[in-house]
């Protein structure tokens, strides 16, 4: 039995027990969700009759105790009731339930990354400052749709050729199965395939579609509409995050202190303007923001003078 699996039996044990957290049943219902779902279910239905089966069939009638013998018949019998009224009660809430619920939402807070497994069993790492929200009715609808607020890391398990979407802004990006990267920041929309083949959909230019190739990069510009495509780029270059580091190479100091406003909900005020435009080459550990600060303030020989979460550069 995988890991998914087993968490999901543990989860529908504590269901069953009225004993699941807030985040607990969010889990499960996220993994109930899965397209191995239904075995487990199958399988514990399937024990708790067999157990209430084995009872019946041990008893004996015994005609000197009669009375005593048919209280115990009386009582097992309202115990398999009951226990045959909760699974029915189970498998008729769960699709009402989820129904209801039309969007699951995973959010991230500043400094902060997360992995998680969507119920179609592709692999999502958010990065900071992220909100993903998951179409819930997919099975439904026969589609799977995101809407992406922030970046991510996407790794998406092919399913019987049911299109996945991720909704970024003015851009929908439309795969099968593939590895790429999405960033939604500030009206500026990237996106980075790594493998796979993906197709683009431009909401803002009628018609507009691009094929992306492993290796292409695209920016994309929501409020002028400019799209820029570029080839043969890398992991590092445009999404170094999944490994935990964050590269910049020959990027101004503005675009740099933007990443981490976006990143680490850090606000700077530059007092020398020219400073902005002066282009750097850096790479530092993702997790370790002092370091990072470090780091800055000897390439550009300045201190750092921070009032809660606003830095001011004199």
């Amino acid at each position: 039995m995988s890991n998914r699996d087993q968490r999901l039996t543990q989860l529908l044990i504590k269901y069953r027990n009225n004993d699941l957290s807030p985040s607990e049943y969010e889990e499960f219902l996220l993994l109930i969700g899965g397209p191995e779902s239904e075995k487990i279910i199958d399988t514990m239905a399937e024990r708790d009759w067999q157990g209430s089966a084995e009872i019946l069939l041990g008893m004996e009638f015994d005609e000197e105790r009669g009375s005593r013998k048919s209280y115990k018949i009386v009582r097992w019998g309202l115990m398999i009731a009951a226990s045959v009224t909760l699974i029915i009660s189970l498998f008729n809430y769960w699709p009402f339930h989820l129904q209801k619920i039309e969007s699951i939402t995973h959010r991230t807070s500043y400094g902060e990354t997360k992995s998680i497994i969507l119920p179609d069993s592709s692999k999502v790492l958010l990065n900071a400052n992220t909100q993903l929200s998951w179409d819930n009715n997919w099975k439904r609808k026969g589609i799977r749709k995101v809407k992406l607020e922030g970046e991510a890391f996407f790794e998406v398990k092919k399913l019987n050729g049911t299109e996945f979407v991720v909704q970024s802004g003015d851009v929908k990006v439309k795969v099968l199965g593939t590895v790429f990267n999405v960033r939604n920041r500030r009206g500026l929309t990237d996106v980075f395939l790594e493998s796979g083949k993906v197709k683009l959909e431009l909401d803002n230019i009628d018609g507009k579609t691009i094929t992306m190739e492993p290796g292409n990069s695209v920016h994309y510009d929501d409020k002028r509409t400019e799209l820029v495509v570029k080839e043969s780029t890398t992991l590092i270059r445009n999404a170094s995050w999944v490994d935990g580091m964050l590269d910049f190479q020959n990027e101004s100091l503005a675009d740099i202190l933007n990443r981490f406003e976006e990143l680490y909900g850090k606000k700077f005020q530059i007092e020398n303007k020219a400073l902005l435009s002066k282009r750097m080459d850096l790479s530092l550990p993702y997790a370790n923001w002092e370091l990072i600060r470090n780091a800055l303030e000897i390439s550009l020989d300045i201190e750092f003078e921070e009032h809660e979460n606003t830095i001011i550069v004199n």
